[in-house]
């Protein structure tokens, strides 16, 4: 009898180590989180900026955004100039040109305020391969025409932020692009100087 319940025992100990095995076996296939890979050079950048690069990559997608944002909310494009009221304060000056195939958005932005940012300066915006409507490109570039500030960044004049590969999910909201940033950049008093900087952007 007492030869059993040790042959017992052992037996037990033995089913809980395939049982520890198997749980975790399971624990190796979770989710994770993909965050913006750089697969192009910032030339100005040190090892010791490097970091930064990620939150001023982040502050750069905040600009292109609200400018998808802006173009996929239009009923359909009109091509003509008009100045209108910002949301909260400033002024609007607006001009748009081209076709449908490839449209041109020229804004003076006259201290503009919105809820969640405010503009100041002149962009020129390019974008392609929309819609019917003109809406939902997959490509997008936009210049500073003259210095642009959008919050606490400054896009220095002729800086560029080129969207490339733009990927929207079913319901049409964002879900990838490329971006590539070239020229200056002012952003929390430092000076980027950016040539073909690009990142993997996923929302």
């Amino acid at each position: 009898m007492r030869r059993f319940k040790i042959l017992f025992i052992k037996m037990s100990f033995l089913g809980l180590a395939f049982q520890g095995c198997g749980a975790g076996a399971n624990k190796t296939s979770k989710t994770k989180k993909t965050y913006p890979t750089a697969i192009g050079t910032a030339v100005s950048m040190t090892v010791g900026e490097e970091s930064s690069s990620t939150t001023l990559t982040g502050e750069l997608s905040k600009i292109v955004i609200t400018h998808l944002n802006d173009i996929n909310k239009l009923e359909a494009t009109s091509f003509s100039k008009t100045l209108k009221y910002c949301e909260v304060s400033g002024l609007k000056d607006q001009e748009t040109l081209g076709t449908i195939e490839k449209i041109i958005r020229k804004t003076d932005y006259q201290s503009c305020k919105n809820d969640n940012n405010i503009q100041n300066g002149d962009t020129i915006m390019r974008y392609s391969n929309t819609d019917e409507d003109g809406k939902f490109p997959q490509y997008m570039e936009l210049q500073a025409s003259n210095d642009y500030k959008f919050n606490n960044i400054i896009l220095k004049e002729g800086a560029t932020i080129e969207c490339e590969n733009i990927n929207y999910n079913e319901d049409k909201s964002i879900e990838s692009m490329i971006i590539v940033i070239n020229g200056t950049v002012e952003f929390d008093s430092k000076i980027y100087n950016l040539e073909n900087h690009q990142e993997v952007l996923e929302f």
